[in-house]
């Protein structure tokens, strides 16, 4: 019997990538191949010494690898992403284009966490250029992003 997943929730994120690091090759294939919507907590930046970033940047190989069919996605953060300095809104974007391009059935991005209330213009400014057709909702403490 195969095992179909259409929703997932997993607190930490980290746990789902020891998880899938052990499953069985049908775990990983089958059962998450058919996720349409994922939530996942991602660790603090201001805690260890960048492994949020390395998590951060597992995320979109991880997706486009085991759920190439997702569409929406929601993450949580405790606060602040260590990509979201205004020097790093290049950085966000070609993440974000990575994950749209990746993942063709995307649709919605819904990220909760702190935003710096000086970032929350050049990010509006960056997904407009980007993603002329979206529509968005960014604040101080959410990033949406409808495609």
């Amino acid at each position: 019997m195969t095992v179909q997943l259409k929703y997932l929730r997993v607190e930490q994120f980290e746990w789902l990538l020891h998880v899938v690091q052990y499953a069985s090759n049908e775990l990983r294939t089958n059962a998450l191949n058919s996720v349409r919507y994922a939530e996942f907590c991602l660790p603090s930046c201001h805690y260890g010494f960048n492994k949020a970033n390395h998590i951060g940047k597992c995320l979109v190989p991880f997706l486009s690898t085991y759920m190439p069919h997702l569409q929406t996605l929601r993450l949580w953060r405790p606060d602040d992403f260590p990509w979201t300095s205004i020097q790093h809104v290049v950085v966000f974007e070609q993440d974000l284009y990575q994950l749209v391009k990746k993942l063709k059935e995307f649709i919605f991005l819904d990220i909760y966490g702190e935003i710096h209330y000086e970032k929350v213009e050049p990010y509006r400014l960056m997904v407009q250029a980007s993603f002329p057709n979206s529509r968005i909702d960014i604040g101080i403490s959410r990033f949406r992003l409808w495609l």
